[in-house]
């Protein structure tokens, strides 16, 4: 296995410091990240405080199955999309023992993208069991392992944002 930036573990560990002093239990619903946010908290010993679990819900049938994306959201609106990207939160927390969720759908190359929704467009979403859902929009520049990383980043750092809140 090849190490992991030191950057993002050092943001992980930040992310799990932060739910743990405020009792979060923690899931995730990714699709273009492909479980790295995930891996990045679970690599952190201890993490098993406050992970729950995690969605790799790659495909448009695995949102709507394991999360309950509504079909006709993923019709729409395409499965990047402010919409889905809020379902997907919002199903996580309802699937798991968790009280906050981070979710990512995107689309990070180097093919797949239009003009309307352009290579490098993210939408992360973080839902929690006593708020409503909050959507980010991002279009990240670089090679799909850039997007990749820039999207695990801007995840960890809504989530530890969320978390560090008074």
């Amino acid at each position: 296995m090849t190490e992991l930036p030191s950057d993002l573990l050092s943001l992980a560990k930040d992310v799990l410091v932060a739910a743990k002093s405020k009792a979060s239990k923690i899931t995730t619903a990714e699709s273009c990240t492909g479980g790295l946010i995930g891996g990045l908290l679970t690599a952190i010993p201890g993490s098993s405080t406050v992970i729950e679990s995690g969605f790799l819900t790659y495909s448009n049938e695995s949102k709507i199955r394991l999360l309950g994306v509504p079909r006709n959201a993923i019709s729409d609106n395409g499965a990047v999309s402010d919409i889905v990207a809020a379902a997907m939160a919002e199903g996580a927390i309802a699937q798991a023992n968790a009280n906050i969720a981070i979710s990512v759908t995107g689309i990070a190359g180097p093919s797949g993208g239009t003009k309307e929704k352009p290579v490098g467009l993210v939408f992360l979403a973080l839902a929690q069991t006593d708020r409503d859902a909050v959507v980010k929009r991002y279009v990240f520049a670089g090679t799909r392992t850039d997007i990749r990383r820039a999207s695990v980043a801007a995840a960890l750092e809504l989530l530890h944002s969320r978390l560090t809140e008074s």
